[in-house]
C-alpha cells in the first residue's frame, strides 16, 4: 500500500506539473499572439499612412519588442516623408505595386497655380520673421483648400503653389473640382487678409491660372533622387494664365478647356484670344466670376 500511495502521489504530483506547463503555455502564446496582432494591426496602419505619433507597444519578449521598436522608427520617419511629399504618392510609393504607380504616364489632368502679388515688395517691408509667419498661415489656408476639393499640392515655389487633380488619384470631375478649388482658395485669402490687417501683417492678394489637358505625370529626377510632378504644355499654360491676370486686373483666369469642360456649372467673362509668352497659338481666355447659382461672386480684385 504504501508503494501505490507513492506512485499515487507522484501521479498527482507529475499531472499538476503538466497541467501547469499546458496553462503556462497557453497563457504565454495569448501573450505572444495579443502582441503580434498589436503589432500587425500596427504595420496596417502605417501601410495606411496613419503615422501620427504613438507609445511603443512594449513586451517582456526581447524580439517583440525589437520589432516594436522598429515599426515606431518605421512610422516616423514615413510621417516625416509626407510632409515633403503629396500624402497620396507616399501611400502609393510604400504599397507593394508602388514601382509601377509612380511610373511616368501621359493622362488628362487640371493644373492650378497661385502667386501672390507684389510678393517682393512685401518681403521688402516686413521682418523675415512675420513673412515666415504670414506664409505660413497662407499655406495652410490654401493646401487644406486643396485637400478637401480633391487636389494634390505637388510643389511650394516661393510663394506660388503647383496643384493638381486626376493624379494621383483619379478624378472624374477634375476640371469642376478645379474651379470650385480656385474659387475657395480666392475667398479664404480675403478673409485671412482680413485677419491680416487686424494683427498688422500685409495683405496677400493672390492670383489663379486653370488649365486642363493631357501632361506626363509620375516620378522625374536622377536616379538617387526623384521628383513626383508633370511635365508638358498643359503645365505651362497653367502657369502663364496665372501670370496673366497682372494684365487684365483679374484673380483667376481660366482657359477655354476649363470653360468648355465644366459647361454651365460656373459663370465666366470671356476675354478673347490672347497670345502666351513662349506658345505659338493663342488661348482663349476667360476669368472665372463664380458658381452658377451664387450672388455676389466676383474674382476681379486682383
Amino acid at each position: 500500500m504504501p508503494r501505490h500511495r507513492l506512485l499515487l502521489h507522484n501521479l498527482l504530483i507529475a499531472g499538476a506539473l503538466l497541467a501547469a506547463g499546458v496553462a503556462a503555455s497557453v497563457l504565454l502564446s495569448r501573450m505572444v499572439s495579443r502582441s503580434l496582432n498589436r503589432l500587425a494591426d500596427e504595420a496596417r496602419r502605417i501601410g495606411d499612412l496613419d503615422v501620427g505619433e504613438k507609445a511603443v507597444s512594449h513586451s517582456w519578449i526581447t524580439e517583440i519588442n525589437t520589432l516594436a521598436t522598429a515599426l515606431a522608427a518605421s512610422r516616423h520617419a514615413i510621417g516625416q516623408f509626407a510632409l515633403y511629399v503629396p500624402r497620396e504618392v507616399v501611400r502609393r510609393i510604400v504599397s507593394p505595386e508602388g514601382r509601377t504607380v509612380v511610373k511616368a504616364t501621359r493622362q488628362d489632368v487640371t493644373v492650378l497655380f497661385t502667386d501672390i502679388r507684389d510678393f517682393t515688395a512685401i518681403s521688402e517691408q516686413h521682418s523675415p520673421e512675420d513673412v515666415v509667419d504670414t506664409l505660413s498661415a497662407y499655406f495652410e489656408l490654401l493646401n487644406t483648400i486643396a485637400e478637401r476639393n480633391g487636389g494634390t499640392v505637388v510643389q511650394y515655389l516661393g510663394d506660388s503653389i503647383f496643384v493638381m487633380w486626376n493624379a494621383p488619384v483619379q478624378d472624374d470631375r477634375h476640371a469642376e473640382n478645379g474651379c470650385r478649388c480656385a474659387l475657395a482658395m480666392k475667398a479664404a485669402v480675403d478673409g485671412l487678409n482680413e485677419e491680416n490687417s487686424r494683427n498688422g501683417r500685409p495683405a496677400l492678394f493672390t492670383r489663379f491660372g486653370l488649365h486642363t489637358g493631357p501632361a506626363v505625370v509620375g516620378s522625374f529626377g536622377a536616379i538617387s533622387r526623384q521628383q513626383y510632378t508633370a511635365m508638358g504644355d498643359t503645365i505651362n499654360v497653367a502657369s502663364r494664365l496665372e501670370g496673366l491676370n497682372k494684365d487684365f486686373g483679374t484673380s483667376i483666369l481660366v482657359s477655354a478647356a476649363i470653360h468648355d469642360a465644366v459647361g454651365d456649372g460656373f459663370e465666366f467673362r470671356p476675354l478673347g484670344l490672347v497670345q502666351v509668352k513662349g506658345r505659338a497659338e493663342k488661348v482663349d481666355l476667360w476669368e472665372l466670376v463664380g458658381e452658377s447659382g451664387d450672388q455676389g461672386n466676383s474674382s476681379r480684385s486682383a
